[in-house]
């Protein structure tokens, strides 16, 4: 990050950590990234070819539809160019993001590429149902095990007053569920962002080590 950028990796035991800028500075709300980070992935995959390696990024690969730059700037790379990219390195597992504001877990593949990677997304902390996520990996008998646990914060369903933290965090859920753009969808298995029991508590599977 020494020379301004916003994209950079790091090891989390035998765990390559890959961290994406997709934010086009060219403006838009949609991402995408430039050729130099492409170029710069592509040297972090060549070199980890024998590790797993999760990418983290805000956006989800298919937001990643914003070409906007001026011209003379560095071309745009979007969703087809960097998934097909990125199924060529068996290397890659799995790709943590948000963005959509909703809890989603999509399998990334295509037959006949070497590699395949789960794409994990979670909903947003300011609206419904303001949830994170754990994510642990583990090593299983010939495979990753990427175990998922959506977390809910400590608050009462009805707020009763801020005279401490949990206060504020009870009117912030009551709040996001009275939105009127998702209430309606709101259901006691979850409705609206917080998507399917499969996009929430899940144990996900990678052949591992790959050839």
């Amino acid at each position: 990050m020494a020379d301004g950028t916003a994209y950079y990796a790091f090891d989390h035991g035998p765990v390559r950590c890959v961290v994406l800028d997709t934010v086009n500075r060219h403006g838009g709300w949609q991402g995408s990234i430039d050729a130099g980070q492409l170029d710069w992935l592509h040297y972090e995959l060549t070199a980890c070819r024998d590790r797993p390696v999760i990418l983290f990024s805000h956006h989800p690969i298919q937001t990643l539809v914003n070409d906007r730059r001026p011209p003379g700037a560095a071309r745009r790379v979007l969703d087809d160019e960097l998934r097909g990219f990125l199924l060529e390195h068996a290397c890659v597992v799995a790709w943590i993001n948000g963005h959509t504001h909703l809890h989603a877990v999509t399998a990334v593949g295509e037959n006949g590429a070497p590699g395949g990677f789960w794409q994990i997304t979670t909903a947003s902390h300011i609206d419904w149902p303001q949830q994170a996520r754990m994510i642990e990996i583990l090593q299983a008998d010939g495979a990753i095990a990427i175990a998922c646990t959506v977390i809910d914060d400590d608050a009462a369903a009805e707020f009763a007053g801020i005279d401490e933290p949990a206060g504020l965090a009870a009117l912030a859920r009551e709040l996001a569920a009275n939105d009127w753009q998702v209430r309606d969808a709101i259901t006691a298995e979850g409705g609206a962002d917080a998507g399917t029991a499969d996009d929430r508590n899940v144990i996900l599977l990678v052949d591992w080590p790959r050839p």
